[in-house]
């Protein structure tokens, strides 16, 4: 893949460069799937102080409302557009999110540091999803879960970068045809 190609895919072709468009387009098309989500996130019933990580935020609506129902949590988002970084943290009036630019394939965390990790409609942006899911793997906890959520269309390029994983880790799909998105479930034992 060519640089420029890539570089319009992880800037969402230009649109990661405007947060307010962006937050305007896909509030409307995503607050569903964030509210499924942090329904999600509170069904686990993770312990107080629990970490969880947000992986290709956004403008930060889902740390947002998950830290909204679930404060005792820490939580922290990334994006690889400072633009949306700045709009995240400006929303944020509370400061229960961390919010920080770091990119997928290279996570600014040591080994098993987080019980979850989400990313909700980001993973068919990211430049090498084969290095993501290694990553994102590599910072979950023993006993840790990793949801990607995205287009079922987009689920397969995610499950074909989960392959190379250790066999300690199950790797599930989880899809319907009658939602646009499902999500890959990681578990390392």
């Amino acid at each position: 893949m060519s640089t420029t190609t890539h570089h319009r895919r992880e800037s969402m072709f230009g649109l990661a460069h405007h947060p307010a468009q962006y937050s305007r387009f896909a509030g409307h098309l995503a607050a569903r799937l964030y509210r499924r989500v942090a329904a999600d996130v509170d069904g686990l019933a993770l312990p107080a102080g629990a970490p969880v990580l947000d992986v290709g935020t956004g403008p930060g609506a889902l740390p947002l409302l998950v830290g909204r129902d679930r404060s005792d949590l820490r939580i922290d988002a990334i994006d690889v557009a400072p633009e949306m970084i700045a709009q995240a943290q400006a929303a944020d009036a509370a400061g229960t999110v961390t919010f920080a630019v770091a990119d997928v394939a290279r996570l600014p965390w040591p080994d098993a540091t987080f019980d979850l990790v989400v990313s909700t409609i980001s993973q068919h942006h990211w430049e090498d999803p084969a290095a993501g899911v290694a990553e994102v793997r590599r910072v979950l906890r023993p006993g840790g879960r990793a949801w990607i959520y995205d287009f079922r269309w987009a689920l397969g390029r995610a499950q074909r970068a989960a392959e190379p994983l250790d066999a300690d880790t199950a790797v599930a799909r989880e899809a319907s045809w009658l939602r646009p998105v499902g999500r890959l479930v990681l578990r390392p034992a």
